[in-house]
Order: structure tokens, then C-alpha cells, then sequence
């Protein structure tokens, strides 16, 4: 699956680079997942936990995190590992990949209230986490082209552009 990033979560975590077994070395990875403040700190407050998880080794640091917005990245989409969503961003493919799908930041200042209790999202999206708490939500989401999300705002769709496909924005639905 070829997954393009147009947003990440708040909320960054490391693992460091370690010696392995028999002299092979773990290589660092970043993880990033939703989050809301709590006070003035951003805060995991998961009703679905996940995270996306990208390896140095391909030249990543948060720090620079926006430098991989809108880049297409090799994955196995979303899967559950011990009980836990992930999104593996394995590596990047050469600049112009069309992807199969997009990686959103959602929050209600996008699509304003989402019910979690109701339709809120397509069937064929995919939910890496969901962070809610002190009045506020965040989410990151996986969407095919033209998926849509549901909130008191209306509905949004991920909407690619013709000329560049590797770029989506969520669009308002008309009706």
C-alpha cells in the first residue's frame, strides 16, 4: 500500500538506536500519535490507541516532520500489533508516486464535533488513533481518495488534486 502524508499527529515519541543480538543494531524510531492538551501539555487521552512509526534510517527526525508532507511512503497500511493500531511508514517512493491513500490529521477545527457513537467516517477509512478530552479531539486517519469523515461541520472528503495526486485536502461535501 502507498500511503502520502498531508498531516501527522501532535504528539512525538523516540525510541533510540541499540546494539542488538549478535552484534546487528536496532536503528532509532520515531512514533507519532494523536493528543489534546491537558493544561499546557499535549496529552495521549485515546479512545483508540495508535501510532504511525517512522525509522531514522530514512532520514526522518520530527524536527523536520514537515518536510515529508505530501511524500508517498511504502506501508502495509494499518495493522493491529498487541492489541494496538500502526502505521508503518517503511520508506519513501520516488517524488511523483501516486498513493493508494492519505494520512489526515483531523480535529474539530477541521470537520468541528465528531460522534464516535454515530457514522462518522467511511467504511474503507482507517483509524490509526483517536485522542478526546477537555472538549477537544484529535484523530489521524487513513482515507482513499474521495473517503469521507463526518462531523458537526459536515461531511469531508479527501479529495486529491488532478495535476499533483500525491496532495489531498479535505474538501466539504455539497449537497
Amino acid at each position: 500500500m502507498l500511503v502520502t502524508v498531508q498531516s501527522f499527529g501532535r504528539i512525538w515519541t523516540a525510541r533510540g538506536a541499540s546494539a542488538g543480538c549478535a552484534g546487528s543494531a536496532r536503528r532509532g524510531a520515531y512514533y507519532n500519535t494523536s493528543g489534546v492538551l491537558a493544561g499546557s501539555k499535549l496529552r495521549n487521552r485515546s479512545c483508540i490507541y495508535g501510532h504511525v512509526r517512522v525509522d531514522e534510517c530514512a532520514g526522518f527526525h520530527p524536527q523536520f516532520a514537515d518536510r515529508l508532507i505530501h511524500r508517498v511512503f511504502e506501508s502495509e497500511g494499518v495493522t493491529v500489533w498487541n492489541g494496538r493500531n500502526k502505521l508503518f511508514l517503511r520508506q519513501l517512493t520516488p517524488e511523483g508516486t501516486p498513493p493508494d491513500v492519505y494520512l489526515f490529521r483531523i480535529s474539530p477545527a477541521d470537520t468541528g464535533w465528531i460522534d464516535r457513537a454515530g457514522a462518522w467516517k467511511c467504511d474503507a477509512a482507517q483509524v490509526v488513533s483517536f485522542s478526546e478530552g477537555n472538549g477537544q479531539q484529535e484523530a489521524l486517519i487513513v482515507l482513499p481518495p474521495f473517503g469521507w469523515v463526518h462531523g458537526t461541520h459536515g461531511t469531508f472528503c479527501a479529495e486529491p488534486r488532478r495535476d499533483r495526486p500525491w496532495i489531498a485536502v479535505l474538501s466539504r461535501a455539497v449537497k
